[in-house]
């Protein structure tokens, strides 16, 4: 028998002392019904807001993305990336420039996949804005994307074509004036079911919860951090605390700060400076702590290397670069 969806809302909404978080067999039903549209706009907002207030446990977050998981793309499933990355903050005092790190690893050959939504109103400059530019041209379709992952190594698709359900509650930040779990479930869905997952974070302690998390899935390793701005871009600015989960454990990595001093707000972020970075044209202090770290940091998680062997290969891979391309192909 079906559990009315007034049930989850009671189990979540009903005071400090009658009140009590989802197990993950709740979580995966509730949200299920969520995400095929079997419960009233006013019980989804509902739902979503009660959550919101008090954050979901790991077994939560873990249920959701069963249901995710339940409905997801075998087209994209079957991508053959080895890193699946998620995009989704947006950056709104720099640019973007951890794309130039996932694109030292494209040049080395390995698939990445990467996908991001945009929210509306929002202001920010998301990945999807910066690639074309930087050589990675928009795909419509996941066969389209298939072709260009064997091309570029590299490819994006926006949640609306890997999962539209998702998407549709990530786009109600625009009536709720909030972020709603399904920001959280995007970094976490790994839709390519690649082996490497890569997840930025933005709160204080969300870093560790994905860590938790993570470790609930055998099937790939990931690696989990505050990023700027809640991307997936390390800033040694200050110190990072890595989440490093394999075969369901969850290790800690701290990345050294830089001793270079702050990089100031980038006012105009004009996406040519990457390119002018990238050709060795110019210096920019805040790609300085930013390109370089978040190399070292994907591959101390796809190589299983230490810190010291992870920035030897870093800078040789940098170093090495032919700048008379694009990042991600085609003339520069």
């Amino acid at each position: 028998m079906s559990v009315p969806f007034s049930e989850f809302i009671k189990i979540i909404g009903k005071g400090k002392k009658g009140s009590r978080s989802l197990t993950r067999e709740e979580a995966f039903t509730a949200m299920k019904m969520v995400l095929k549209q079997k419960v009233t706009g006013e019980q989804r907002g509902a739902f979503l807001m009660l959550l919101r207030t008090r954050e979901e446990t790991p077994d939560e977050i873990c249920g959701f993305l069963d249901a995710c998981r339940a409905l997801e793309n075998q087209a994209v499933k079957a991508l053959p990336a080895t890193l699946d990355i998620g995009c989704y903050a947006g950056k709104r005092r720099q640019l973007p420039w951890y794309l130039l790190a996932v694109a030292c690893l494209a040049k080395e050959g390995i698939p990445i996949f990467l996908h991001g939504a945009q929210e509306p109103g929002s202001g920010r400059l998301y990945a999807s804005h910066v690639l074309p530019q930087l050589g990675l041209t928009p795909v419509g379709n996941v066969a389209q994307a298939a072709n260009q992952l064997q091309s570029h190594c590299a490819t994006y698709l926006d949640l609306g074509l890997v999962l539209p359900a998702l998407n549709d509650i990530i786009k109600l930040r625009e009536v709720f004036g909030l972020r709603s779990c399904a920001n959280t479930l995007g970094r976490l869905l790994n839709p390519s079911a690649a082996p490497y997952s890569v997840q930025g974070v933005f709160h204080t302690h969300l870093d560790d919860k994905h860590g938790q998390v993570n470790q609930a899935f055998e099937h790939y390793d990931a690696l989990c951090f505050r990023g700027d701005g809640g991307d997936p871009e390390v800033n040694s600015e200050r110190e990072t605390t890595l989440f490093i989960t394999r075969a369901q454990n969850t290790a800690e990595v701290t990345l050294p700060m830089t001793e270079n001093g702050w990089a100031m707000k980038d006012k105009t972020m004009n996406v040519d400076d990457m390119l002018r970075y990238w050709q060795g044209d110019i210096t920019h202090k805040y790609a300085e702590h930013s390109v370089l770290p978040s190399l070292i940091s994907y591959l101390m998680l796809i190589n299983q290397l230490d810190y010291t062997q992870a920035a030897a290969k870093a800078n040789s891979m940098w170093q090495n670069r032919d700048k008379t391309q694009l990042p991600f192909g085609g003339k520069a």
